[in-house]
């Protein structure tokens, strides 16, 4: 077995040193670079092919695995966003149908008329006096004092 380096190889070291060159001379032993690598990439003697296609293999699989993740987690999140999205859907269309059934009853009842009559006058002049009606007419039924109604109702327009 040859030894790391050729003892010409060391004494051209020494030499080097002996004439103030030693600043140029590399400290490691040349043969030693070669013999301590631990590839078969920078060995003249062996085909590195082999060596170069596993080691670029296993870099492409680690750079697969560092990719799948994010991939992974935005892929989860696009379903979820998804998933609202539909549930979002169909609680607007549950709803719509749930306003139009009641439509529909409103109509069938002809209540709309008396609901449109309601919205009318809470939206003219007049409805500060329909309000004053409303809650004296709750306070006696209620058996108390009609100013008492009107003093709630009051009460609750600053409270609001």
């Amino acid at each position: 077995m040859r030894p790391y380096y050729q003892p010409s190889e060391q004494m051209l070291g020494v030499s080097s040193a002996a004439r103030g060159l030693g600043g140029m001379v590399s400290k490691t032993p040349p043969g030693a670079q070669m013999m301590n690598s631990a590839g078969g990439m920078d060995k003249p003697g062996i085909n590195p092919q082999p060596y170069n296609n596993a080691r670029l293999a296993e870099q492409n699989r680690g750079e697969n695995i560092k990719t799948a993740i994010p991939q992974g987690a935005a892929n989860q999140m696009g379903q979820q966003r998804s998933m609202l999205a539909a549930q979002s859907n169909q609680e607007s269309k549950a709803q719509l149908l749930a306003t139009e059934y009641k439509s529909n009853a409103l109509y069938a009842n002809q209540a709309g008329r008396a609901m449109r009559t309601v919205g009318d006058v809470m939206s003219s002049p007049e409805a500060r006096k329909f309000q004053n009606f409303l809650a004296s007419g709750n306070a006696m039924t209620a058996g108390m004092d009609p100013a008492l109604g009107q003093m709630m109702l009051e009460r609750s327009m600053y409270n609001a």
